[in-house]
């Protein structure tokens, strides 16, 4: 009998084991599936006591189960003027096969994410949920020549700025 795992079951296991987090203070905040991958944002606090934020991929396997593909935690910092994320990573842009980025907006009016490669010009969009966007894309997305925009319900950019780094990093 093939039984399917939830992949919020490994996800929970992989940010106690590899992050440190508090059993009890974990919360799945949002989920995007693509195919047999998945990227799911995660919000805990650690034995440290310190709020984190990350995104954690899985990729369903033939059996049913998930496995972690990659992955990111961070801290909650003060956010700037000029900053598009809280927190935010991403993993496999340059394996030329799939890759998948995100986090927390810097803004809480944001309603949409655009990020854009400006080297080949690829743009990605998504839908803002819970203060979390994702891009899942399959092939490469470079993450050092793009750019992030926020915006609000009534579609006026609220901030921009490198998809990879804070302004002030």
């Amino acid at each position: 009998m093939n039984v399917r795992s939830d992949p919020r079951d490994m996800v929970r296991a992989v940010v106690i084991a590899d992050h440190s987090a508090l059993e009890n203070s974990i919360e799945i905040v949002r989920e995007k599936r693509a195919g047999n991958q998945a990227a799911i944002a995660v919000a805990c606090e650690d034995n440290d006591g310190l709020r984190r934020r990350g995104l954690i991929g899985l990729r369903a396997q033939p059996d049913g189960r998930w496995r972690p593909t990659g992955g990111f935690m961070g801290s909650v910092h003060r956010i700037g003027e000029r900053d598009v994320w809280m927190t935010w990573g991403g993993w496999g842009g340059d394996s030329h096969e799939s890759a998948v980025l995100g986090g927390w907006v810097a803004d809480p009016a944001a309603v949409t994410a655009r990020a854009t490669d400006d080297l080949s010009g690829r743009t990605l969009e998504d839908a803002v949920e819970n203060g979390v966007a994702v891009f899942m894309y399959d092939g490469d997305f470079g993450l050092h020549p793009a750019r992030l925009e926020l915006f609000d319900r009534e579609g006026n950019l609220l901030r921009k700025g490198p998809l990879n780094r804070r302004p002030d990093a």
